[in-house]
């Protein structure tokens, strides 16, 4: 509980960057310092299957790759394969 509140107060009154360092984190699963495309996916489906049917239409495995591959395109800037923090909040930034 004590954790849920902290990171409610971070999102309603922390500063933006403070704001992005708890959503990298939330998609840096294994707490690597780097968002792999596996990561991406897992948290991505899970969004997903929270929503459930709330989702306008159904969305299956390849709707989530599509997702994910679109937002590496745009967060992987130097292209490894990895989405590191600089390159998320350099990208969150603009």
């Amino acid at each position: 509980w004590q954790e849920f509140v902290m990171g409610l107060s971070l999102l309603l009154r922390g500063t933006m960057l403070e704001k992005l360092q708890w959503v990298f984190s939330l998609y840096d699963v294994n707490r690597d310092g780097e968002i792999t495309s596996e990561e991406m996916q897992m948290v991505v489906s899970s969004v997903y299957d929270i929503m459930g049917k709330f989702c306008s239409s159904k969305i299956d495995d390849t709707v989530i790759k599509n997702h994910v591959d679109a937002l590496f395109e745009k967060l992987d800037v130097d292209r490894d394969g990895v989405i590191s923090f600089d390159e998320f909040i350099d990208t969150c930034r603009k």
